[in-house]
């Protein structure tokens, strides 16, 4: 016969013992301390840099709902910190009129989660020199670099061996019209998924640039979107030059300048494949320059729509391209999931861009989108 057991107080104790710590872990994403930031007052700190001050590798900076109005310096013997906002990227704001976040020398990798950054100046909204660095759930926002075609980008600047990972984040509206407007990877690795690149604008490289990369592991752009961001020069989405990353199962649309391509090559090998790029001039340009060997990327089952002088210029081993309407859900109203009767969606190629299906049949639209409408949605 089996013996019913009633929890006594020491099991309540030990229970409630557990739950805490449960607790104490899940709000703590390091295994460090937890340091609380709160302009208003009602934290241990009222600014980041306080917290930072007295903050050791590993700890958690957990930042309450505010704009906070510094340039945010982190350096080595903050190797792995969190720098986190409460709430997510709608209730916390960092600017500063040069740097707002900066992160030198740091292995492993700092963490940083649901902020803000915005306002920025000079080299950017988050600068990161020999760093390792995982960024998710962010949004970057009319950030402004510092131009002259130095290589500086407005939202983003990973360089000098950095190792970065960004993932989940909306990086948009951010200008550097002599250089990159969203993203540089500088002689440095990254992986960058499922990210939105959007109104970026820019010299080279609206929405991203990989420059001299080639000397450094193999980076993957993946399941990101790219939509109306725009260059003076070469790159409406993306620039690429002297690396060779893994840009795949992308969604490209409206990302254009005059003459301009979704894609820019100059140099490197990268591998562009399974993605949708609609509404550009050019879809994959493959540029010539004696600066640089031939570029000679590797595309397949890539599909291009209203690419209006071509899918690809110069560009061998194009592979297998599909050139029909993708039937996004509604990409008006920026919905780039597709139909389930996309031709995005085939046996040979599986599923292409970034999104996956997401509404029903669409073959009875009767208003097909053109070059010039997707041009108009973006006031060009």
């Amino acid at each position: 016969m089996a013996v019913s057991h009633m929890p006594g107080a020491d099991d309540i104790r030990r229970y409630v013992f557990l739950v805490m710590i449960w607790l104490i872990t899940a709000a703590s994403p390091g295994l460090g301390s937890v340091l609380i930031v709160d302009g208003a007052g009602g934290g241990e700190f009222t600014t980041i840099n306080a917290a930072l001050s007295a903050a050791a590798a590993g700890d958690t900076v957990l930042i309450r709902p505010g704009t906070y109005h510094e340039s945010v310096r982190i350096t080595s013997d903050l190797s792995g910190l969190w720098l986190e906002g409460d709430g997510g990227p709608d209730n916390v704001t960092v600017t500063a009129d040069t740097v707002a976040i900066g992160v030198w020398d740091t292995d492993p990798a700092v963490h940083i989660r649901a902020l803000t950054v915005t306002g920025s100046s000079a080299f950017g909204g988050l600068y990161l020199q020999h760093a390792k660095v995982e960024v998710s759930r962010c949004v970057f926002r009319a950030n402004v670099g510092a131009g002259e075609c130095r290589g500086v980008g407005g939202g983003i600047n990973a360089a000098y061996q950095s190792d970065v990972q960004i993932e989940g984040c909306v990086i948009e509206a951010n200008t550097d019209w002599e250089s990159p407007g969203g993203v540089i990877i500088w002689e440095s690795h990254a992986d960058i998924r499922r990210n939105t690149f959007r109104n970026n604008q820019a010299c080279y490289g609206g929405g991203l640039e990989m420059y001299h990369c080639e000397t450094q592991p193999v980076s993957f752009v993946e399941e990101n979107v790219f939509v109306g961001n725009s260059v003076g020069e070469w790159g409406g989405g993306v620039f690429n030059v002297d690396s060779s990353p893994v840009i795949t199962h992308n969604t490209f649309y409206a990302n254009n300048s005059v003459g301009n391509a979704a894609i820019w090559v100059l140099g490197g090998q990268p591998t562009i494949s399974e993605n949708i790029i609609v509404g550009s001039d050019w879809g994959v340009y493959c540029q010539t320059d004696l600066q640089f060997p031939p570029s000679s990327p590797v595309l397949d089952c890539n599909l291009f729509w209203n690419v209006r002088l071509g899918a690809t210029y110069e560009c061998n081993n194009v592979g297998r391209m599909i050139q029909e309407d993708p039937r996004f859900c509604d990409p008006a109203g920026g919905n780039f999931l597709l139909c389930e009767d996309s031709p995005a969606v085939s046996d040979t190629c599986g599923t292409l861009g970034a999104l996956g299906v997401g509404c029903g049949l669409c073959e009875q639209r009767t208003a097909p989108t053109t070059w010039g409408k997707i041009k108009a949605e973006f006031g060009e």
